[in-house]
């Protein structure tokens, strides 16, 4: 009896030990390395303002590690859409927030923050603009793409996404719309997509549209539904060559027709 108590104090003791070492061990230090590859990323404009034009952007930056960030985008303000490319530098601190400055293509600075770590990998970004002297908020996501270089193309999305959008606008007589549903890509540049649709207030039926869709080789598409919408899209978490998710923004739309909002959002795969 007394050798078993003897060894359960042992094992208590070495227990003990184990957790407080592990839980008294340093975090992971963060750096530029922690930034790697390609992200796909949206932002939105938040603004109480409603003369100010509605804005919106998606795309994607790509990160060498060694504090250089490259981009391509597609954005829309005021209903107007625009293809660019921006450049700059970013860092790192070592408990993971940071910021980036864009030196060509725009003068924009953000703070970021690292999450969803994977073997040393940042697997996400949050992104907030932080030279903007109005009264108001441009911020945004970013989720990885992929830690290597990879070439796009219509077969890198295929399978069905769930899909969550809504508006964004600061005028009170626009209606606000959310949207969720399903969307099915066959891996050949056509779609099938189903959503239900909350506007103004009001439930309306599902709709279901078909569409046709592309991809670009640094993973940034664009969809063309049957009802006349197009949606901008930039491809992420890819996996065996296919996107697992995407976000996206709509670029035409009636809805869009007076400037004053954006609608975006993202899509996961089932």
């Amino acid at each position: 009896m007394r050798n078993f108590s003897r060894r359960f104090l042992q094992l208590g003791v070495l227990i003990l030990t184990t957790i407080v070492l592990a839980t008294s061990a340093p975090a992971a230090a963060f750096s530029n390395a922690s930034v790697k590859g390609s992200y796909s990323f949206t932002t939105d404009l938040w603004t109480a303002n409603p003369t100010t034009p509605a804005f919106g952007m998606v795309g994607v930056m790509t990160f060498d590690g060694a504090g250089n960030v490259t981009a391509s985008y597609e954005s829309i303000t005021a209903g107007v859409p625009k293809t660019g490319t921006w450049g700059g530098t970013y860092s790192v601190n070592s408990d993971g927030v940071g910021a980036i400055e864009l030196t060509t293509g725009s003068t924009a600075q953000f703070a970021i923050a690292l999450n969803s770590t994977v073997a040393g990998v940042a697997h996400g970004l949050q992104l907030l603009l932080t030279n903007d002297g109005n009264n108001e908020v441009v911020s945004g996501t970013a989720v990885l793409q992929s830690t290597v270089a990879e070439t796009y193309s219509v077969a890198s999305l295929k399978g069905t996404f769930a899909v969550l959008g809504n508006s964004w606008t600061a005028k009170v007589g626009d209606k606000r719309e959310g949207v969720t549903g399903i969307i099915t890509f066959d891996g050949k540049g056509n779609l099938t997509s189903t959503v239900t649709v909350m506007w103004g207030g009001k439930l309306h039926a599902a709709i279901t549209e078909t569409g046709t869709y592309t991809v670009n080789s640094d993973g940034i598409g664009n969809e063309l539904l049957s009802g006349g919408s197009h949606h901008a899209f930039a491809l992420n978490s890819v996996s065996s060559g296919l996107a697992n998710g995407l976000q996206f923004l709509v670029t035409v739309s009636s809805d869009l027709d007076d400037g004053s909002l954006v609608l975006s959002g993202t899509a996961l795969k089932q």
